[in-house]
């Protein structure tokens, strides 16, 4: 059997896969195999697995008769899978050349559950940039996982998908770990199971691979109620595992920094509920109910659920995501409004602000790579232009900070302090 089985889902990248199975070609090494998973692309990208697979003997291609996103790609793809270990490739990225052998010597000699990668980023234009975090290698030294899980809690920005990890396929299947199918992010139910599972987490250093997010076509790339329901759905399996499995301490804290980070990605969308929406996912709640009354959980959303039911609890956490939103900007409704950075939360603050009849005139945000797109039918701009105000539209401004990391948005409030702005001309807006 190989040493490492390569599991790529396939779905509409014809563009793409080829970039990505010649950078595995193009490695100095070669005990591996590869798995592509045609998810019922309706593009040239099966005929493109089938070409690779004629002229190399350790590819092969599973075409699935119908899609299953890519959760259930990934399952099909480590049930046909045979090496010791196992990597999920998502087919519009690609590996950095010559980075196969810094991961053989890793998993020799550490021969981890889990080994965590880094990445470089290269967006397209208008897609988000995301970096990666600066990893202390003597954290991964120790031998209780426990400490390493600790460390990874508290660092902030950590990007943590399913490409990140290369993991032992034993221990995969030891656990029972696999994807949530039917559902969108479904790597953010599945690498808390495998990091709270796991009793030896390793570190790559080096960066091994190259994420390249989509500015359109993607599942990343897009913000649906299917998205907000899978935040939901997730949160509310983790739950379930955690107390199924009577985590404490440092897993424990992993996990529910996870439900908390995924109810704040709830929060963001929430406003877009449509009654028929709130129904179901009333109904969902109510299998899991049992779970959050017996825990009394400190989280707003789940306190009104436990308290009113799904329906009322959805419909009134609705209300008040848009009440908090408006109350940031209160007193300033003749202002020319600017929401600082995009992304999930600034997306909802404009969203919430426009349809309450505010002028939001302009996204700020410091990546290039953003600029001069346009996002919800707002310009996105350099917060570089607060130079080139005049005194009357300086005056004018009222900047609202949007963003989930309260550090980052702290740096963003000195930024806006060092273009001449006086704190009450920003506020900040948490979700």
């Amino acid at each position: 059997m190989p040493l490492l089985s390569i599991i790529i889902p396939v779905y509409n990248v014809e563009r793409y896969l080829a970039d990505c199975l010649d950078s595995i070609l193009n490695q100095n090494f070669t005990d591996f195999e590869v798995i592509l998973v045609n998810d019922a692309s309706s593009d040239n990208s099966g005929e493109i697995c089938d070409e690779y697979v004629s002229r190399h003997n350790n590819f092969k291609v599973i075409h699935l008769p119908k899609n299953m996103l890519p959760a259930g790609a990934r399952n099909v793809g480590l049930e046909h899978s045979s090496g010791d270990y196992v990597h999920f490739c998502d087919s519009d990225d690609y590996y950095i050349k010559n980075s196969f052998l810094n991961i053989v010597d890793a998993l020799q000699a550490h021969k981890p559950d889990v080994l965590i990668g880094q990445f470089i980023c290269k967006p397209e234009k208008g897609a988000f940039y995301c970096s990666d975090v600066s990893f202390d290698p003597a954290v991964f030294q120790h031998d209780k996982p426990e400490i390493v899980i600790n460390y990874l809690n508290k660092l902030p920005k950590l990007t943590c998908t399913t490409w990140r990890f290369i993991l032992k396929r034993e221990f995969l299947l030891k656990n029972q770990i696999y994807f949530l199918e039917g559902f969108h992010v479904e790597d953010e139910e599945w690498f808390p199971k495998i990091i709270c599972s796991a009793e030896k987490i390793a570190l790559l250093s080096s960066p091994f691979y190259c994420y390249r997010p989509r500015a359109t076509g993607s599942i990343t790339s897009s913000k649906t109620y299917l998205h907000t329901k899978a935040h939901f759905v997730i949160a509310l399996q983790l739950l379930s595992f955690l107390f199924e499995k009577g985590f404490s301490g440092a897993r424990k804290d992993f996990i529910m920094s996870r439900v908390k980070f995924l109810i704040g990605l709830f929060s963001t969308r929430c406003d877009t509920l449509e009654d028929s929406e709130i129904h179901e996912l009333s109904r969902i709640y109510e299998d899991y109910r049992g779970i959050t009354l017996r825990r009394n959980l400190d989280i707003g959303l789940f306190q009104l659920l436990d308290k009113y039911g799904g329906k009322e609890g959805l419909t009134n956490y609705r209300t008040s995501v848009i009440e908090e939103t408006l109350k940031c900007v209160e007193g300033n409704n003749d202002k020319d409004i600017y929401i600082f950075p995009t992304g999930y939360n600034g997306e909802a603050s404009a969203r919430i602000l426009k349809s309450a009849g505010f002028k939001v005139v302009n996204f700020l945000d410091n990546s290039e790579n953003k600029r001069n797109c346009i996002i919800e039918g707002i310009p996105v701009n350099s917060p570089d232009i607060l130079k080139n105000f005049t005194t009357s539209q300086f005056n004018q401004a009222f900047i609202v900070v949007s963003i989930q990391q309260k550090q980052i948005a702290r740096i963003i409030q000195d930024q806006l302090r060092g273009y001449g702005l006086k704190d009450h001309q920003f506020t900040e807006r948490f979700y």
